[in-house]
């Protein structure tokens, strides 16, 4: 009768051969399973080797054991590195330019957190696509210190894009900040994308030219402290000449009434004009030389032009009048008026003073020639291939029909030009118009119309740092948060840049002080000013990404150190006002 089964684990040794001659001893434990009626092998350890040629057992290295392992011993040194130089210096950038409260005031610290993160990140990298961030955030110190996902971003879009009061919260943050007198330039970029769900992208005048559907972005941007203040966006198709209603409302909501608002001749309408002055806003729009009113003015001002007074104190090769004139203005009426028994919608006649500066310039007189005749003789060419008048765009017609005359002989075409309407616009090139309802100085009206195309940078900046090229995500709600993060990111880099240049105007001059102007101090200013004029904002950055801080913990201490800066490099941190950690 066979022994019954103990049911106890049995521990054994045995001896393995290896192919290179080696024997491993192995400990296995074993039990008995008396329903399967086989000897069932527990776990098998590797204890120790007989090495080839030797008789004598040798131990092996004990496993690595994990973290997670329970029986583990706690480690003695438990270190991290961080690159803390560059984010030290975003970091008092948000702080000090009131970005980062602005955030935090508009909605929970979560989601404040989490726009910020991302914000710096597209600084940091200089516009690097979001998925980067999942491995950059490990060594590269973030406020939102939960972890930064492609889920988290995405739902962090989506519901920035539905959230319309927080975005609103911050740009009514950012025009609180405006100083008394600032003017704002109003303009657009277009995104070009191949998706097919944005809704909002539609074939129109694609600045890329690169034949795409866009989306247009319609931004405010201060032109005295050079930060973006608010945005819009809207279908690609839509005129430009058509929002600026829209931007009204907008400052109206935010608490903006008395400011000055620049733009340029795609915004110009008798129309605009009318609603700016019943809003209270004052203006200053390039306006075509072309228009019915204006180009008399200009004939009248010939030689006002010509006279040395004229000239723009700084431009010399710009001369510029001022003329005022009073314009009559239409008006809907919003309500009827039972007293006067006007009905509502009806049109009404207001007139205001508008000043009509006229500015001639004949380096650009020579340019617009050139670009003209260059434009004609593209049409022309056109014509006679055999293109239909009717199948060019709609500007193209109306210059094809004014300045040619196209006859056809059988097959032969001849495009004959019209010499008397070419010679007519050749006389009004080289002059530019710009009106306003304020600026009275032609050349203090000059110098903040060129001011306004700092926005132009501020476009190239967004599609350059903020990774604004492409839209990258699936519909218009999701596509608005992105571009309010990305909007935030330029608030940073638009801060850091000016500060950057007001420093380089300041480095290398003498102050007064006599401990400040020494010649040593004075040639250190002068070796920064230098590589801060050769090195763009986003090499800046990475150049600091190099000062790391390492934390280390050691049971009963925790010490910190960071690397070493150059001289040079403490002197740019403390002109910002920076201290590494």
């Amino acid at each position: 009768m066979p022994a019954k089964p103990s049911g106890q684990i049995k521990t054994s040794v045995i001896k393995k051969p290896q192919k290179n001659g080696d024997i491993y001893i192995l400990e296995r434990k074993t039990i008995y399973d008396p329903e399967k009626k086989y000897t069932k092998v527990l776990s098998t350890k590797l204890v120790s080797k007989i090495p080839k040629g030797s008789e004598i057992p040798v131990p092996t290295r004990p496993k690595r054991q994990k973290k997670s392992d329970p029986d583990a011993k706690s480690e003695i040194v438990s270190a991290k590195r961080t690159h803390v130089g560059m984010m030290d210096i975003i970091d008092y950038v948000g702080a000090v330019s009131g970005i980062d409260d602005a955030i935090y005031s508009s909605t929970d610290t979560g989601t404040a957190q989490k726009i910020i993160s991302l914000a710096r990140y597209l600084l940091a990298t200089n516009g690097q696509s979001l998925p980067g961030i999942l491995t950059w955030q490990y060594n590269h110190p973030l406020p939102y210190e939960d972890g930064i996902t492609e889920d988290v971003y995405h739902n962090l879009f989506v519901q920035l894009g539905y959230d319309e009061s927080l975005q609103q919260s911050f740009f009514k943050h950012r025009c609180e900040s405006l100083s008394a007198g600032d003017a704002l330039a109003y303009d657009s970029s277009t995104i070009s994308t191949y998706s097919e769900y944005q809704n909002e992208a539609r074939y129109g005048f694609n600045k890329a030219h690169d034949g795409l559907r866009t989306i247009k972005l319609l931004t405010l941007y201060s032109i005295e402290s050079r930060q973006p203040v608010a945005f819009a966006k809207q279908p690609g198709n839509l005129p430009d000449v058509t929002s600026v209603t829209n931007a009204i409302n907008q400052l109206l909501a935010l608490g903006i009434s008395t400011t000055e608002i620049i733009t340029d001749n795609g915004y110009y309408s008798e129309q605009n004009f009318s609603e700016l002055l019943l809003a209270g806003f004052d203006f200053i729009t390039l306006a075509k030389t072309s228009i019915k009113w204006i180009r008399p003015e200009i004939d009248k001002q010939r030689g006002a032009l010509d006279d040395f007074r004229s000239v723009c104190p700084f431009d010399p090769s710009t001369h510029g009048v001022s003329v005022l004139l009073m314009h009559d203005f239409e008006k809907k009426r919003k309500y009827a008026n039972h007293r006067s028994g006007a009905e509502k919608g009806s049109t009404e006649i207001f007139s205001r003073r508008i000043y009509l500066n006229i500015y001639f310039n004949h380096s650009r007189q020579s340019a617009d020639k050139a670009a003209f005749e260059a434009d004609l003789f593209e049409l022309k060419t056109l014509l006679e291939a055999g293109t239909p008048i009717d199948e060019l765009s709609g500007s193209a017609q109306a210059k094809a029909r004014k300045y040619f005359a196209v006859r056809k002989w059988g097959d032969k075409i001849t495009v004959i030009p019209n010499n008397k309407a070419i010679t007519e616009a050749n006389k009004y090139h080289g002059y530019f118009v710009l009106v306003s309802n304020k600026e009275k100085d032609p050349f203090e009206c000059l110098r903040k119309y060129r001011k306004r195309e700092t926005i132009e940078s501020f476009f190239e900046a967004e599609k350059q740092h903020a990774d604004g090229t492409r839209v990258r995500v699936w519909n218009a709600d999701t596509l608005r948060g992105r571009m309010f993060v990305q909007f935030v990111s330029l608030c940073y880099y638009e801060y850091l840049n000016e500060k950057i240049r007001k420093l380089k105007d300041t480095l290398g001059k003498k102050n007064g002080d006599k401990a400040h102007d020494t010649r040593e101090i004075l040639n250190n200013e002068l070796k920064l000013r230098s590589w801060l004029c050769n090195t763009p904002l986003y090499l800046q950055l990475q150049w600091f990404d190099t000062v790391e801080s390492v934390d280390v913990s050691v049971k009963l201490k925790n010490r910190r150190w960071t690397t070493e800066i150059t001289a040079r490099d403490a002197l740019y941190l403390q002109k910002l006002g920076v201290t590494i950690r």
